[in-house]
């Protein structure tokens, strides 16, 4: 716990150093951090309250991104306070990388994660690449199956692969990737990952990713581990169409699991996409007026392995500045039926600028979210059926480069007395 709070000090008076450091040299280097105090806080019906407390520092240095040499540094030290104490440092990022317009070469060395190019998460190592054209990358990467946790790093697990990433006008995107996962000498993982974002024209948008084993003990029923396919079509501005299919775990766990251990969010309405094997749907978007949008939704689902299927109907509606108030509204009722289908829900969410502060309030019969299990540290998918939950957030920035954040949750279950708080403090140049 001292080596973990004393590396997360020395990190913060490191970022504190970098402009006195280039004013003494004349130069006056790239420069942008940001610090997060955080406590979460949570009471349980007949339990002790449990604090956890945790800093974050964000910088980057050098240059910005894609402008040449560039220093990216991203770390959090988290402490459990109470019956059960824990401390867990995480490295998100820290690594050293040159990209920059005009030059063909790519370097990237540390501790880093690569979803925009081999789609392969974490990776504690190296990778080089180079741009036959402006627009395409090519490389291969080599290095540690790393984790965010600094503790949890085995010298056992190592990743290579091969990758090609292509960026094209008007935000289409295109990564492939060849990558083999190896544990003490032996391939436990041989798979392909391709992701795209591609823009027909303005009116229709496609997105998808998937990874396909290629190792030869995975039966041919399994090798289509992960895939997600979106369609986005709006044929003239009343209409909007969306098409959704997803196969294995619909959204990138491991990048949603980061992403929320760096912003947590109380109750989460994205991770119903984790509760089963395969799911698709369509959805109709009407927006009759600017500001408003009505929409209808058929989503069928499945879990594979118990044979369970569920039927889901879901109508929402949102509207900006209602009435000319201010305030903006979201909320949807789902129809749930089929095998053992889930309770029918709802979603209703109100928020409200004063000024610079916003303020948000919302409600619903049900509750998801990723929990960390306190002995072993790793996340949990919590789905909570016919849950009442009430929680609100308020943003306030004091200065130009401190504000406040705070959020409580409390649950309206009967003999469940039970309160969730999350404080934040940003402090950004």
């Amino acid at each position: 716990m001292r080596t973990a709070a004393r590396l997360a000090w020395a990190l913060l008076l490191a970022v504190l150093a970098l402009p006195v450091l280039g004013a003494e040299t004349g130069r006056s280097p790239y420069f942008r951090a940001g610090v997060y105090l955080d406590w979460f806080g949570s009471q349980y019906e007949g339990s002790d309250f449990s604090n956890r407390f945790s800093l974050r520092l964000k910088g980057e240095f050098l240059n910005r991104r894609g402008q040449g040499w560039n220093l990216l540094l991203d770390t959090r030290d988290r402490v459990r306070v109470g019956e059960v104490s824990s401390n867990h440092l995480m490295l998100y990022d820290a690594r050293l990388s040159f990209e920059k317009a005009g030059s063909p070469l790519f370097v990237s060395i540390g501790q880093m994660n690569l979803y925009d190019t081999a789609g392969i998460g974490q990776l504690l190592g190296g990778a080089l690449g180079y741009k036959p054209l402006p627009d395409l990358l090519i490389g291969g990467y080599a290095g540690l199956e790393s984790s965010v946790y600094v503790d949890r790093v085995s010298q056992d697990y190592n990743k290579f692969g091969l990758f090609a990433r292509y960026l094209g006008s008007g935000g289409k995107r295109l990564a492939l990737s060849y990558n083999q996962l190896s544990y003490s000498g032996e391939t436990e993982r041989r798979f392909i990952y391709a992701g795209t974002l591609f823009p027909v024209n303005r009116s229709l948008v496609f997105y998808a990713n998937l990874e396909y084993e290629l190792a030869s003990q995975v039966q041919t029923s399994d090798r289509l581990t992960r895939l997600f396919a979106n369609v986005r079509w709006s044929p003239v501005d009343l209409i909007d169409i969306l098409a959704h299919f997803s196969s294995g775990k619909g959204l990138d766990f491991h990048r949603y699991v980061i992403e929320r251990s760096k912003d947590p969010t109380l109750n989460d309405q994205e991770l119903e996409r984790f509760y089963y094997s395969q799911q698709y749907g369509l959805r109709l978007s009407l927006k009759p007026a600017r500001g408003l949008r009505f929409y209808v939704e058929r989503r069928e689902s499945e879990q594979k392995d118990s044979g369970v299927r569920n039927h889901t109907w879901r109508f929402g509606a949102s509207v900006i500045n209602l009435l000319r108030s201010g305030i903006s509204a979201y909320g949807n009722y789902a129809l749930n039926r089929g095998e053992i289908s889930e309770s029918d829900s709802f979603y209703l969410s109100l928020t409200k600028d004063f000024g610079r502060v916003s303020w948000n309030v919302s409600f619903s019969n049900t509750f998801n979210g990723v929990r960390f299990n306190s002995r072993t540290g790793t996340p949990e998918v919590m789905h909570l059926d016919d849950y009442k939950t009430i929680s609100t957030y308020v943003f306030v920035p004091v200065t130009r480069i401190f504000a406040v954040s705070a959020e409580y949750e409390y649950f309206l279950q009967r003999d469940a007395d039970q309160h969730l708080f999350f404080l934040r403090l940003i402090l950004r140049n």
